[in-house]
């Protein structure tokens, strides 16, 4: 029986109480990497040059005999019992620019690494697996994390030290060190090893369930009363002396807000986005948004742009759209995706990973501009009117006495003379180094992609943007699979294999679409996926699962935190929910249950982490409707319905009477 069939069936469309149901899952053997295999003669020379990955590219011509990360290294590692130092980061990273020119071109330092360690270089987008496992051991040992990541290991993979940006003479004292240590207390040194693995461990083991958790209103009203006391109602956003955005945080504020009416959080979304939208994370000449600000009042932006932000702000500001009516968000959109679309896509219709923060080997000389340049860009106009209108205080530059622009909000007085500077600007910017681009496929990503983008089509009524979201998803479809497995990222004839984010994101990519179209095709495909997520990444240990199939690895890593992107698990309990309620499955709907149920202690207090789970909590204690429009005018009615913003609802279409 289709979903159709189903519907017509339970038109009353109530709300149920579903019973538990055993859903037994069939793991699959099957494995497969492309990874190279690592030898004890490659490990005596520099191999990155054979690298297709931009950031590992960077670093084939330090004399330092960086491998790539290969399972493989532990046989090696153990069998010379040499330690290793892991050091993970990514293109468009500054602080990974910097130690590269300064620590890893240094030829004494180069020295003491080759002679005494194993050194592996990890681009942490394509082995996001990996970064996120010794992440976890960096903040249970020091308390921080970030990147560069430097870690050194034993020769199993067990982390002793972590550390991020390290000056060239505090590199060489932390490797003398640990070569000290380990000739002196090896002993020593195991111990801490096992100390922080036995951490690592414990932060990744979350137990199964004995019964499922009672939801209320309560435990949401409470989290959302501890949430405001971090709130910045002067600056927006939470206090911080950084600030990211995360969006999936404010899409749901914007459920919440609605859903009960609550005007100070909407009011607190709003005053969020409208400073957001004139701060300095947002690029107000060529679009897109970087990747945090550097200061609490978003005006000095860390200048990467990243795939993952653009497509998640597109899904933002279309849903506040929908929410305030504010013309500003509607442009906004427009502006991000032909930003993606104009800097960032692929041959293929795809969007590549992201753009860096650095030229001339200076960050954020693209974005900023001398005062020989302002002149210049205000020439014929008045200059206090113009570095007024871009709060520019000419006593106080940026760094290196060059300057950032922060337009305040339009009036149309001064239109036509931003018209002007603004073409000015563009025409200085048109002379200089353009920012590198990363240009691998990342599958997560582009998921998330196709989500903004539908967002944006029931939004703002586009239809360009459902054309182009159907276009890159059957390209996904059409490369994204190895031995009918799916990958994590490619370029060229390298790939490496998917992780739970893939599998989860690209779940919900296809399930948008089929709301979005009422082409059951994406519902199966969809259904699909979700059902082979559950079957490779199941973890006996709990409801949960796990984030990779590379027991390789020092530890399992099971993701839960809603960051700056969701986490896989929360998206999975969404989609599991989602296609219980499609096709009154209860066995879906219980293994949702179970996966919400077992966090929801661990977000206790904390919610503003775990935002998407949050929203599947929103989506059982208040009623979830279910609406299904069929007939020859479901696509137009289905569009008039989801221009509207409805939470707690999933709505699907189709043409078949």
């Amino acid at each position: 029986m289709n979903f159709i069939s189903r519907i017509k069936k339970n038109m009353n469309f109530k709300i149920r109480n579903f019973p538990r149901v055993n859903f037994y899952i069939l793991i699959l053997s099957l494995t497969f990497s492309c990874n190279s295999e690592v030898n004890i003669n490659s490990i005596n020379k520099n191999q990155l040059n054979k690298e297709t990955s931009l950031y590992l590219k960077q670093h084939s011509e330090n004399p330092i005999n960086w491998q790539r990360w290969s399972n493989s290294i532990f046989d090696v590692s153990q069998e010379l019992d040499k330690l290793l130092v892991i050091s993970i980061g990514y293109s468009s990273c500054h602080w990974c620019h910097v130690m590269e020119e300064e620590t890893f071109t240094n030829d004494s330092i180069a020295k003491v690494m080759n002679d005494n360690f194993i050194n592996i270089k990890v681009d942490r987008e394509e082995n996001p697996d990996v970064d996120q496992a010794y992440m976890t051991a960096s903040q249970l040992m020091t308390g921080m994390g970030g990147w560069p990541l430097n870690v050194i290991t034993l020769p199993d993979g067990s982390p002793i030290y972590a550390g991020t940006y390290h000056s060239t003479s505090q590199w060489d004292d932390i490797l003398k060190r640990i070569i000290r240590l380990k000739k002196d207390n090896y002993d020593g040194l195991k111990e801490i090893a096992k100390n922080v693995k036995n951490g690592v461990t414990d932060v990744n083991t979350i137990q199964k369930q004995e019964k499922l958790s009672e939801f209320s209103t309560d435990f949401l009203k409470n989290n959302i009363e501890e949430w405001m006391k971090k709130w910045d109602t002067d600056f927006g956003g939470d206090l911080a002396q950084q600030k990211f955005v995360s969006p999936s945080k404010y899409l749901f504020l914007l459920n919440y807000g609605k859903v009960y009416n609550d005007k100070k959080v909407l009011s607190h979304v709003k005053n969020t986005l409208d400073i957001i939208a004139s701060s300095g994370l947002n690029d107000f000449i060529e679009g897109g948004f970087y990747r945090y600000t550097v200061d609490n009042e978003w005006k000095i932006p860390h200048f990467e742009k990243m795939l993952y932000d653009q497509a998640q702000m597109i899904s933002l500001f279309s849903m506040a759209y929908k929410v305030y009516g504010d013309q500003l968000y509607k442009d906004i959109v427009d502006k991000t995706i032909a930003f993606l679309n104009l800097k960032m896509s692929s041959n293929n219709d795809l969007y590549y990973a992201a753009m860096d923060a650095d030229t001339d080997g200076e960050e954020g000389k693209y974005y900023s501009f001398t005062k020989d340049e302002l002149e210049i860009i205000s020439k014929n106009t008045d200059f206090s009117v113009f570095t007024s209108y871009y709060n520019i205080d000419i006593k106080k530059p940026w760094e290196n006495d060059r300057y950032l622009l922060l337009p305040k909000k339009a009036d149309d007085e001064l239109k036509d003379l931003i018209q002007i500077w603004e073409s000015n600007i563009i025409k200085l910017k048109e002379k200089r180094t353009k920012p590198r681009i990363d240009d691998k496929i990342i599958v997560s990503w582009n998921s998330l992609a196709i989500v903004g983008l539908i967002d944006a089509f029931e939004a703002l009524q586009n239809n360009d943007y459902l054309v182009q979201a159907k276009s890159m998803f059957e390209e996904l479809k059409d490369n994204s699979f190895r031995k009918n497995k799916l990958i994590h990222t490619y370029k060229e004839n390298q790939f490496q294999e998917g992780v739970l984010e893939d599998y989860a994101y690209l779940s919900k990519a296809s399930m948008r679409l089929f709301q979005a179209t009422g082409d059951e095709s994406y519902f199966d495909f969809s259904k699909n996926i979700t059902d082979n997520a559950l079957e490779l990444f199941d973890d006996d240990q709990s409801d949960l699962l796990r984030y990779s199939n590379n027991n390789e690895l020092f530890t399992k890593v099971i993701s839960l935190d809603d960051g700056v992107i969701p986490s896989p698990n929360s998206i999975i309990a969404e989609q599991l929910f989602n296609i219980g309620h499609i096709i009154f499955d209860d066995e879906y709907l219980n293994l949702s249950d179970k996966m919400v149920s077992s966090v929801q202690d661990i977000i206790d207090g904390n919610i503003n982490s775990y935002s998407v789970w949050a929203n599947n909590i929103l989506n059982r204690v208040e009623p979830f409707f279910e609406i299904a429009v069929i007939g020859p005018n479901a696509k137009s009615i289905t569009d008039d319905i989801t221009n509207y913003f409805t939470p707690n609802t999933i709505v699907v279409q189709s043409k078949i009477e």
